[in-house]
């Protein structure tokens, strides 16, 4: 009898365990069915790299989604280097269902390279109906500025010249040229323009640039920019911080912009809650911004303000005119009145200075049907007139402009995109892929040598030994 109690038991546990072991199983297996066909079921990827190099970034993203076309990306390489794209043209593929990628053997399909012009292997050609356009590089900046390219016709931005205003062609720090890629890389034509010479400003153009005038403009230039955004015209000014007491003020600029409820305040703004280490006196980091469509995709960015000046909207509004401001200093800015550059310190002078926050950039409407005008023929326009003011010109600077810390690029072509009535391309912009480092000092070296290399397997050893030896 104990002999068949014993047999029960045994059989009883053994049978107990097998249906723990089965059940496990099923447990297992449900769990795998359920997470296979949720990765079938739902095309949806986790980019945790820190500068999301495996993710398309949001301009490219947001005009991918809002294709009402067909778009052939076309690969022309041999067969064995396609696989060195596809990682990045499933991402286009996958945004939206009007992309399609044709991988292309130029040798094997010589009709269709000799109908794009390929000359080379290796290149890429983005085409939408009747049109088409070679990417200037194969990553994701050169392949989404070809998109733009071949969707959008091309507008025309001019640079006012003649008062010491930035140049568009200089490539020195202070130099425009960097803007002025950029912009013929989204399918703009540069141009310049002296309106002391036209009186008049151009009928192709898009938006006007004012970037840093160092002398006033004439009252007959003046009036030819307040016809032409009368006339459903688009400018955009950046006006300095006076830092030079002998330097002349664009006071005409001034008037122009009070008359549509802007006040251009002579100071030079001053944020201490915000400082750059090593930074000298008047840089303005800002990250406070307002509800425009220009700088909604800022939310959480900061952009850099170099020697900017402050604006106020006046509290009586203007019949026709509409002004927001875009950015803003923390209340704890402040902008130092009459400023001159042979002040080396400065604080808040109460009563004298003005109190933050401080607007550093407006935006604003003019709608001309209030002044009985007719819109003029601008392209791409409706009789509403808008201007785009900004305290700071060096902020679209080369030595600024690209810094991958700050979204200036994405603030100053928001502004350009606003102004040109193509607001589908205010975004962030895609950045050039960045190399990452790991470096290490000889005590951290010799650390990771200890730790890692020596320490981590004597610890297992030591761990497998003791549970050996209390398991025997």
């Amino acid at each position: 009898m104990a002999f068949k109690d014993h047999f029960g038991g045994l059989g009883g546990r053994r049978i107990l365990e097998g249906a723990n072991f089965a059940v496990y199983t099923l447990v297992v297996v449900a769990i795998l069915t359920l997470a296979n066909w949720f990765v079938s079921g739902h095309d949806h990827s986790w980019d945790l790299t820190p500068n999301k190099k495996y993710s398309l970034a949001p301009q490219t993203v947001k005009l991918l989604k809002g294709l009402n076309q067909d778009v052939t990306i076309y690969v022309f390489d041999r067969e064995r280097s396609f696989g060195e794209r596809r990682d990045l043209l499933n991402m286009f593929s996958s945004a939206s269902r009007r992309v399609n990628v044709r991988y292309v053997d130029p040798n094997r399909e010589p009709a269709l390279a000799k109908e794009f012009g390929i000359r080379t292997s290796g290149t890429t050609v983005v085409s939408a109906g009747d049109r088409h356009y070679e990417a200037q590089n194969q990553n994701e900046e050169g392949i989404t500025n070809a998109l733009i390219r071949v969707l959008k016709g091309q507008k025309v931005i001019y640079f006012a010249q003649g008062h010491g205003e930035h140049d568009p062609s200089n490539t020195d720090e202070f130099g425009y040229s960097s803007a002025k890629q950029q912009m013929e890389n989204e399918n703009f034509q540069v141009k310049t323009v002296n309106l002391a010479e036209k009186n008049e400003v151009p009928t192709d153009c898009a938006a006007l640039v004012i970037a840093g005038p160092q002398k006033d403009y004439l009252a007959q230039e003046v009036g030819a920019i307040r016809k032409y955004v009368a006339g459903g015209g688009r400018v955009l000014f950046l006006l300095d911080a006076l830092a030079d007491p002998h330097a002349a003020s664009p006071e005409n600029l001034e008037k122009l912009l009070e008359e549509w409820n802007v006040i251009v305040q002579n100071d030079l703004v001053i944020e201490p809650a915000i400082r750059l280490a090593g930074s000298g006196l008047g840089l303005t980091v800002v990250r406070k911004y307002g509800s425009s469509p220009i700088v909604q995709p800022l939310e959480g960015s900061m952009t850099l303000f170099p020697l900017s000046r402050s604006f106020a909207i006046g509290k009586e509004p203007k019949p026709g005119v509409t002004d927001d401001s875009l950015c803003e200093t923390s209340a704890e800015g402040y902008g130092v009145a009459d400023f001159n550059s042979k002040v080396r310190d400065v604080t808040f002078r109460k009563g004298k200075d003005l109190k933050g926050p401080l607007s550093v950039a407006v935006a604003g409407t003019v709608n001309s049907s209030t002044e009985g005008k007719p819109a003029m023929n601008q392209p791409g326009k409706s009789g509403e007139g808008r201007f785009v003011a900004m305290g700071a010109s060096e902020l679209a600077a080369n030595v600024y402009l690209r810094v991958r810390q700050f979204a200036n690029l994405d603030l100053f072509m928001g502004a350009i995109d606003w102004l040109s009535s193509e607001e589908d391309l205010i975004s962030i912009r895609p950045k050039p892929p960045v190399s990452q480092h790991l470096t290490m000092t000889a005590a951290q070296m010799s650390k990771l040598l200890w730790l890692g290399v020596i320490g981590l397997p004597l610890l297992i050893i030591v761990a497998g030994t003791t549970f050996w030896w209390e398991r025997r």
